[in-house]
């Protein structure tokens, strides 16, 4: 390959399965960086540099997801009378979603710098709240911000990739977004039917974005999933999330796209069913002790056609729990077992308390590795 390929085009290859005579280092380092400032902790030498710089100087590339810690390309707007409201106290913030069919109501709570929330009260608490909540999915109206897609790019300078999670599939929005776990469970046991016709909702509403995403620029999407097999077991996988992988895929393949899937927690039974999503690559993929795989079981369940995204569980970028000379043999064995379809990363982001000194030293193991 030309000396002068940028990562970009680096990681292209990787999913056009021609590999890379150097693996990609390619991460997601937002969070670190802003929680650290938001602490008073960022090391001074980072102050005032951007994302993108701080890849580079430390012989990374950068994996830039849309809304992210970043503008947003996708606007989502909604017709129809639809009044959302919002009010805050302290950490706590009430959403109201007010529709002719009825309103819900969501709680969020913020973590302690307030960059991220979790919902410590779904929306959909009865059968009547899928009603106003149908009402919202079929208003949504989706649109493509070109003047913000054009900055991005033209900032990253193929520095990395500009990319998009779509939203996720209608279980994993229902355990995640909608109603919970146990609440999702609980309907499916006693409507059935009712919960499965919704689900046919939530797809025909995130139809919207797939036909707008298929039209633009980008070539690499990412499902948007938060895959763990303890609340997304195989038979559940096999019955809700299987057939819908298999159609997105199959969509934007048509439309000279490629896609991956977001696998950031404890997934070692569902590796075989990965296998028949037809998704050409895994995100994330955790390794013992964080999750509940080894570097083996990846290489003896998946195809040799899967393009894997990541691979070294954070707990290694921890200096207090694992060692210099561990982290660095698990970097040098991930890219020995996976190089020609491997971008290696963070599964599944650089952590705040991170010794930064060893994720300079990725990039040299990467060339040492890749010129025996």
């Amino acid at each position: 390959m030309h000396a002068s390929i940028t990562p970009y085009e680096e990681i292209i290859a990787v999913f056009e399965g021609r590999g890379s005579e150097k693996v990609p280092w390619n991460i997601r380092h937002e969070f670190w960086y802003y929680y650290n400032l938001a602490k008073g902790t960022l090391p001074a030498e980072y102050k005032g540099m951007s994302l993108l710089d701080i890849c580079l100087k430390w012989g990374a590339s950068w994996r830039c997801y849309s809304g992210y810690f970043t503008k947003s390309f996708v606007k989502v707007s909604y017709a129809g009378d639809i009044e959302i409201n919002t009010s805050v106290s302290d950490k706590i913030f009430v959403t109201e979603f007010k529709t002719p069919k009825g309103t819900l109501r969501q709680v969020n709570i913020r973590d302690e710098v307030g960059l991220t929330s979790r919902i410590i009260e779904y929306p959909v608490k009865s059968l009547e709240n899928l009603k106003p909540l149908e009402y919202i999915l079929e208003n949504l109206r989706v649109e493509f911000d070109w003047e913000t897609y054009n900055e991005m790019e033209e900032n990253l300078k193929g520095q990395g990739l500009v990319s998009y999670f779509f939203p996720r599939s209608p279980y994993q929005r229902l355990i995640l977004e909608y109603m919970g776990l146990e609440r999702t469970m609980s309907f499916l046991l006693k409507y059935r039917r009712e919960v499965e016709e919704f689900m046919k909702v939530i797809k025909a509403s995130n139809d919207n974005f797939y036909k707008v995403m298929a039209t633009t620029p980008i070539k690499i999407f990412n499902l948007g999933e938060n895959i763990d097999v303890r609340m997304t077991p195989p038979r559940i996988f096999e019955k809700y999330c299987l057939p819908y992988y298999r159609e997105r895929a199959d969509y934007l393949h048509r439309n000279g796209k490629y896609v991956h899937i977001h696998v950031d927690g404890y997934a070692k039974p569902l590796l075989p069913l990965l296998n028949e999503t037809n998704l050409d690559g895994i995100e994330a993929l955790t390794v013992k002790p964080v999750g509940d795989m080894t570097l083996e079981d990846l290489k003896n369940s998946l195809s040799d056609e899967i393009v894997i995204l990541d691979g070294i569980p954070y707990i290694y970028f921890i200096a207090e729990i694992v060692s210099q000379d561990e982290f660095k043999e698990f970097v040098k064995e991930i890219i020995s077992m996976f190089q020609d379809r491997l971008i290696l990363g963070i599964s599944d982001e650089l952590p705040p308390p991170a010794d930064i000194s060893r994720v300079k030293i990725v990039s040299k193991i990467i060339n040492e590795v890749c010129r025996r």
